[in-house]
């Protein structure tokens, strides 16, 4: 049978390939401490089902350097069995007819009835399932230390862009760092998609 790449679904491509193999190999970018104890629990579960768990953890970029080993193994004709993938990479996949159709295993699972919709948008291709959501998130998110901001002066949460602005202003006055980032491409679009966001609306 043909070797074909199933896209970012993980726990979708684990129930198809159990039926199939006795071990997948998963490429995937979780790597710190906290992801890892996450992926071991769908790790453990699969292996309860009889098979095997073959890692290929490939840390880096926010999942770019994951995508690099990606079309590496594609283009050599050794795909890995399972992807771990991001909104548009899963469709641009799909199109290039690498994609397992999950359909059967989405119809015995009711999958049309549980994702939402907008999710549906990032798993489905031409009325086919090609992936299955493992983690949702957003990217309009920010930590802060609330130390530093009690030292700065600032006691409440900014509730828009002006009021942020005027918050990291107090921090960096009082001689903290007041944006920290690791200056990734990803970590740059992060930032701008949330300053959008907050400038010009959702519209």
């Amino acid at each position: 049978m043909k070797k074909q790449l199933i896209g970012a679904a993980i726990a979708a491509a684990f129930t198809l390939c159990a039926h199939a193999h006795q071990s997948v190999e998963v490429l995937h970018w979780w790597t710190s401490g906290g992801e890892a104890a996450a992926l071991n629990v769908l790790k453990t579960n699969l292996e309860k089902q009889g098979v095997k768990w073959n890692d290929m953890p490939v840390a880096g970029g926010g999942g770019e350097a994951a995508m690099t080993a990606v079309r590496a193994r594609v283009t050599s004709g050794n795909p890995p069995t399972a992807v771990q993938m991001l909104g548009f990479d899963i469709i641009d996949w799909s199109k290039q007819g690498v994609l397992v159709d999950l359909n059967a295993l989405a119809a015995k699972d009711g999958w049309d009835k549980t994702v939402p919709a907008a999710v549906q948008k990032f798993s489905k291709f031409n009325g086919k399932w090609i992936a299955a959501p493992v983690n949702i998130h957003s990217t309009n998110w920010i930590w802060a230390n609330k130390e530093v901001l009690a030292k700065a002066g600032v006691t409440t949460e900014p509730k828009s862009f002006e009021e942020f602005i005027a918050a990291a202003e107090k921090v960096q006055k009082a001689g903290f760092v007041a944006i920290a980032h690791g200056g990734q491409p990803w970590q740059e679009a992060t930032i701008f998609d949330s300053v959008v966001l907050s400038t010009g609306g959702v519209d």
